[in-house]
């Protein structure tokens, strides 16, 4: 929320006193100028998001019996797999395989992301 507070305190306030002069209501200066502006900030969020989602290990390490990953690991994430495969069976070159393997997921999601949001505009 901070973030989305940051980019909304970077929108001028001349392109809305603009579009009241022009007889804007206040759907169309959400639509036309708000959105519009907050669009890298939305970007960066998303991109972020995905990233940290990706990433998650303490919730499930710390809600599940002995960070197993719940009944039939069900809920084990891909970083807590590494995890595992690294510290409780010393198969390092598996787990280091596999990190690598996270960050190429990572990256092709993330210029994914960056492509079907890319501004035409810019």
């Amino acid at each position: 929320m901070l973030i989305f507070l940051a980019g909304l305190k970077n929108i001028p306030a001349q392109y809305y006193e603009a579009a009241k002069i022009d007889g804007a209501n206040n759907w169309q200066l959400l639509v036309r100028i708000t959105l519009p502006m907050i669009r890298g900030t939305f970007i960066f969020l998303l991109i972020t998001g995905t990233i940290r989602y990706l990433r998650i290990f303490t919730q499930v390490l710390n809600m599940t019996t002995q960070g197993d990953g719940g009944p039939l690991n069900s809920t084990k994430p891909l970083v807590l797999y590494i995890y595992d495969n690294a510290f409780n069976k010393f198969e390092m070159g598996y787990a280091s395989a596999m990190t690598v393997f996270l960050f190429v997921f990572i990256l092709m999601i993330t210029l994914f992301q960056m492509k079907v949001t890319k501004d035409e505009d810019a």
